[in-house]
């Protein structure tokens, strides 16, 4: 028998670094063709015009318009990543560490600010806040007797933009902190309170020094996000360098568009950079040992009510506040007519599950959805076992260029996709115009979190599983299928369920690579907001969306618990 298995090892290795080779040719091409082409495509359409050249760049820099859009990105960021580590340090804190009341909803609404797109909370915001109309505005000129017919507050500003898009950028600060503060050996503080020091004063000196790689970690993410984002910056007016690409594509304008996605790229990428640099030193921070602990509620006394307050009032501006005044003006005949009696419809909804064109863009967008998740979900699985199950020269590089579409926002990517597939040979594709460049564009854009995912679920899989399969006789692939998949297989549903509910409300890049016929939900609607169907509908349509992804999220959570594929898998 052991002659027989002897026998066998030199094809089994043979074939197991044919399977690992096709494997890792596979995760080039698929990588090559979704992310490091629309790179490369971006950097030669910035520098070449004819030759190589750097008057696109010196055009950028010398346009007011394009300078102010760069300023207003990193300012709204900035003040994000800021307002961020404000609101949601004190409320991981809060929410890990002390006794404070509503813990449960501070979760469920950070959880849905992260499920939640953008450009509805821009909706909501708008509706409260908008200088003519909004209810907040109507409420304070009736209350204090202001004759003006707009204000006191104005949404449409750099303010209105970090307000609208804060919710986001607390839930990544949030969800980074609490685990942290978790983690933190208790022992540490008491020591600390032993020699004299108060509560206060232990948090301070021990537990917050310790958390700086989380902090930095949440705040880079946010700004990050808040770079990329599209919706809220086109619907209040304001110039920024996702809008500024958009613009410069409507007028044909390719040079100013590829600088001003280099420049985006760049910035966040020095994000991400700093983000690692901020880490290098992870053992300084290394508070988790053998020894096991159990993290202990602190008494902050009136810190504590404060903590409770503070969760409370943001719950209700950022989640109740907004989806009720979303809700509100979706049952309306008339936004203008205000809470009257003779106000209240449904018909708003029946529009909107009676439209063709939104029925068109339901059905698309569920397609895309559906081809997103399931390529993503496999060609993660695929590009994870190269990195970490096989010994290939390059699977490193595989490994950075597989995370490189955080940096590269969906305005960006679009604009690259727009000039590959318009270019010879990919354009003798036939994708531009058609669902398949939406979903190049999709796969593009979530595959980091296909190969995260299977990364994490791959490395808590022991090897010496694998290998007692093929110590048996079983070929690779035989015991990829029969052994890793299975065991990764609530890691890959979560994966699924996750892309699905991503892929259904995205916006930057759709709202480019729209054709005739190809409108998704996100773009329609921003059509009828923008005037193509009034407010209410809008309104409706998109608190229907807002309905759909909620629940899927419920459903994606309930099969996490159910499987434990939650356990080691990175929500963001």
């Amino acid at each position: 028998m052991s002659d027989i298995t002897e026998a066998s090892r030199p094809v089994g290795r043979l074939f197991a670094v044919g399977m690992g080779r096709l494997a890792w040719i596979v995760a080039c091409l698929w990588l090559f063709f979704l992310i490091a082409l629309p790179i490369l495509v971006i950097i030669f359409s910035s520098v070449y015009d004819e030759g190589v050249t750097l008057d696109h760049y010196s055009s950028f820099f010398g346009s007011n318009a394009l300078l102010t859009a760069t300023l207003n990105s990193l300012l709204v960021a900035i003040g994000i990543a800021v307002l961020s580590v404000v609101i949601g340090g004190p409320l991981a804190f809060g929410v890990a560490r002390t006794d404070m009341k509503f813990k449960g909803l501070v979760r469920v609404t950070m959880l849905i600010a992260l499920i939640s797109p953008e450009f509805l909370l821009a909706m909501g915001y708008i509706l409260l806040a908008g200088p003519n109309a909004g209810y907040f505005n109507m409420l304070i000129r009736g209350m204090f007797g202001i004759s003006s017919p707009t204000g006191p507050l104005n949404i449409f500003s750099l303010w209105g933009l970090i307000l609208t898009a804060l919710p986001s950028g607390v839930a990544f600060v949030f969800l980074t902190l609490v685990p942290a503060f978790n983690n933190i050996d208790p022992a540490l503080e008491e020591a600390a309170r032993m020699k004299g020091a108060s509560a206060l004063r232990a948090i301070r000196q021990i537990t917050i020094p310790q958390l700086r790689p989380a902090v930095l970690s949440g705040a880079l993410l946010a700004f990050a996000t808040s770079l990329a984002m599209y919706g809220p910056p086109q619907m209040l007016g304001i110039n920024v360098l996702t809008v500024a690409i958009r613009d410069a594509m409507v007028r044909l304008n390719f040079a100013t568009a590829s600088v001003a996605a280099m420049v985006l790229i760049s910035l966040s990428i020095l994000a991400l950079l700093a983000q690692r640099f901020s880490t290098r030193h992870v053992e300084r921070y290394r508070t988790l040992g053998g020894k096991s602990f159990g993290s202990r509620t602190i008494n902050m006394g009136w810190i504590t009510h404060l903590l409770t307050v503070l969760g409370v009032v943001y719950t209700f501006a950022s989640l109740v506040v907004p989806y009720g005044a979303m809700t509100a003006a979706s049952l309306m005949k008339s936004i203008g007519n205000g809470f009257t009696a003779g106000n209240w419809t449904l018909d708003n909804y029946v529009l909107v599950f009676n439209d063709p064109s939104i029925l068109r863009a339901a059905t698309l967008s569920l397609g895309l959805a559906t081809g997103s998740a399931t390529l993503v979900s496999i060609m993660g699985v695929v590009v994870a076992y190269v990195i970490l199950r096989t010994k290939i020269r390059g699977r490193a590089f595989l490994d950075y260029l597989s995370i490189l579409p955080l940096a590269i926002p969906g305005t960006a990517l679009a604009f690259a996709l727009v000039v590959v597939y318009l270019t010879w040979p990919m354009n003798m594709l036939g994708f531009y115009g058609t669902p398949m460049i939406l979903l190049v564009a999709y796969l593009a854009r979530f595959i980091p979190l296909g190969v995260r995912n299977s990364q994490t679920t791959l490395l808590q899989i022991a090897p010496e599983l694998e290998e007692a399969s093929r110590v048996f006789g079983a070929s690779e692939f035989k015991t990829l299928l029969r052994i890793t998949v299975p065991l990764m297989l609530p890691a890959i549903v979560y994966t699924w369920l996750l892309v699905f509910i991503m892929a259904i409300p995205e916006l930057s890049a759709s709202v480019i690579l729209r054709g005739f016929g190809t409108q998704t939900l996100s773009t329609a609607l921003l059509g009828i907001w923008n005037g193509n169907g009034g407010l209410a509908v809008a309104s409706a349509f998109g608190m229907t969306i807002f309905a759909v992804v909620g629940a899927l999220f419920g459903l994606a959570t309930f099969v996490a618990r159910r499987t434990g594929a939650m356990r080691g898998v990175a929500l963001s």
